[in-house]
C-alpha cells in the first residue's frame, strides 16, 4: 500500500541490524557464566515469542523457567527480584509461558552481575518500585561499581543542579497522542519515528490531542507503541547527540532554546562535565568530527550509557521499556508494540485492532534523515562497521539493551548471542 518511504539514515530508518582505552567491559566470562547457569539461557530471542510456539518444547521450557525463578531468593535481592520482568501487556504473541521465560531471563542476568560485583546505584531512580517493572536506568539494575561516581563530582556539586542519571521512566518533555475519534493512545519512543509516526496518525485516524505521559488510560482505550532494533536504535541515538553537539543541529533545524532547551555554551560545558566523549568532538564544529577517533567515541558512548550519566538530550538512549509505558503509577498493559522493521504489519493488526478500515492513502514518510542535516558527523553505517569489528563493544551494547532485545523478540548480533 505504499505506506512507509525511509532514508538511508536518520531515525527512521526501517532496516534492522544483522576498546576504547581506559573503559571498563563486560568480561566474556559473563556470557559464559549465564549460559552455564540460567537453565532458559541457550534460547535465543525470538525463542521467546514465535518461534518458540512453533514448537514442542514450550511446556519444559516454561517449567525450568518457573523453576529458576523461585531459585532466585538466594542469588538475588527479593525485594527487587519481582521488578525485573517486561513491561505488562499482550503484545507480540506473548503467551504466559513465553513471560514466564522472558522474566527468568531477565533476573538470571541479575544474578550473573551481581556475581561479577555490580551493584546498585543508590544515586539513581526508583520510578519501577511503583511502575511494576525495572528497567536499564533503575536503581535495581546492577552496573559496575565505578558507575557510581560521576564524570565530574566537583562540578556536579558546584555547578550542576539538574539530574545526575536518566530517571527510570519516559523523559519529562514527552506528551502522549490520545486519539479523538478511536479509542486508542500512541507511545511516541525517541529514535523510532517519533517524528514521522503524528503525520501517519493525523492521517489515518483523525485528531489526536497531546497528553502528559502521567495522565491514566481511559477506560476502554488500547495502548499502542512502536519499538526498534536495539542496536540500530542506539546509533541513531549517538548520531543525534553528535548532531546536536557538533552541528548544534536539531530535529526541528538549527537548535534554539524555545524548541530544544538549547543554551549555546553553557550546553557545551555540560557535556565537557558530564560525559567521557564530548573531548573527542569539541573542537569539530568548523572541521567536522575527526573519523580516526571514531572507535575512541564510540567506546566513549557505550562507557556513558552503560553508568546512565545523564547529559543534555541523553534520553535518547534510555531504553524502549521505559517509553512504551505513559501513564503514572502501576503500568498499565500494553495492546500492540509494532516493530518499525515491519510496521506495514503493524498498521494492519491496529486497524483490526480498532475495526477500522486502511484508507491506503497515508505514508510514514522519514522526516528526520541524513540529507536535511549540515553533515560531518559518521553515518550510522560507518558506526556500524566500527562496531562490527569489536565484539566487545557489541556484548555491551547487548547487555545494556537486554530488556528490549528479550521483551520486544529482536535477535541478537551474532556476537551476543548466548550472552543472556
Amino acid at each position: 500500500m505504499g505506506r512507509t518511504s525511509y532514508g538511508t539514515q536518520g531515525e527512521d530508518e526501517m532496516t534492522p541490524s544483522a576498546k576504547g582505552s581506559g573503559m571498563p567491559f563486560f568480561s566474556m566470562g559473563l556470557g559464559a557464566a549465564i549460559l552455564m547457569g540460567a537453565g532458559v539461557g541457550y534460547l535465543s530471542v525470538h525463542d521467546t515469542g514465535a518461534n518458540l510456539r512453533a514448537g514442542s518444547s514450550i511446556t519444559e521450557e516454561a517449567q525450568t523457567a518457573q523453576t529458576s525463578t523461585a531459585s532466585l531468593a538466594t542469588t538475588l535481592d527479593t525485594d527487587d527480584a519481582d521488578y525485573f520482568t517486561c513491561p505488562p501487556g499482550d503484545y507480540l504473541g506473548h503467551t504466559d509461558a513465553d513471560k514466564a521465560i522472558q522474566k527468568a531471563r531477565l533476573q538470571k542476568l541479575q544474578t550473573t552481575l551481581a556475581s561479577y560485583g555490580y551493584q546498585k546505584n543508590s544515586r539513581e531512580s526508583t520510578t519501577y518500585q511503583t511502575r511494576g517493572y525495572a528497567t536499564y536506568e533503575s536503581q535495581a539494575w546492577l552496573k559496575p561499581e565505578e558507575c557510581s561516581t560521576l564524570v565530574d563530582e566537583a562540578w556536579d556539586a558546584t555547578s550542576n543542579g539538574y539530574y545526575q542519571y536518566k530517571n527510570d521512566d519516559v523523559p519529562d518533555s514527552v506528551t502522549k497522542m490520545v486519539s479523538s475519534s478511536y479509542p486508542f493512545e500512541f507511545h511516541l519512543n525517541w529514535k523510532v519515528a517519533s517524528t514521522s509516526f503524528p503525520g501517519y496518525l493525523w492521517c489515518e485516524y483523525g485528531t489526536f490531542t497531546s497528553v502528559d505521559t502521567d495522565t491514566d488510560v481511559s477506560s476502554g482505550y488500547s495502548t499502542v507503541a512502536a519499538v526498534r532494533n536495539p542496536v540500530k536504535r542506539f546509533l541513531s541515538a549517538m548520531g543525534e547527540e553528535l548532531e546536536r553537539s557538533v552541528n548544534y543541529y536539531c530535529p526541528s533545524g538549527y537548535c534554539t532554546f524555545d524548541n530544544d532547551y538549547w543554551q549555546g555554551d553553557t550546553t557545551l560545558d555540560k557535556y565537557s562535565h558530564q560525559t567521557t566523549w564530548f573531548k573527542y568532538v569539541s573542537d569539530s564544529h568548523e572541521s567536522g568530527v575527526d573519523m580516526s577517533l571514531l572507535p575512541k567515541i564510540i567506546s566513549a558512548f557505550v562507557h556513558d550509557v552503560k553508568c546512565n550519566y545523564y547529559t543534555y538530550a541523553s534520553e535518547h538512549f534510555t531504553t524502549q521499556a521505559d517509553f512504551v509505558t505513559q501513564n503514572s503509577g502501576e503500568a498499565a498493559d500494553l495492546d500492540l508494540v509494532m516493530q518499525l522493521e515491519d510496521v506495514d504489519s503493524g498498521f494492519t493488526e491496529l486497524a483490526t485492532l480498532l475495526g477500522h478500515t486502511e484508507s491506503g492513502n497515508c505514508d510514514l514518510s522519514d522526516s528526520n534523515t541524513a540529507d536535511d542535516k549540515p553533515g560531518g558527523i559518521p553515518s550510522e553505517n560507518e558506526m556500524m562497521e566500527v562496531l562490527s569489528g569489536d565484539d566487545d563493544l557489541m556484548r555491551e551494547i547487548c547487555l545494556m539493551y537486554a530488556q528490549d532485545f528479550i521483551c520486544f523478540d529482536y535477535d541478537l548480533p551474532s556476537a551476543c548471542e548466548g550472552l543472556f
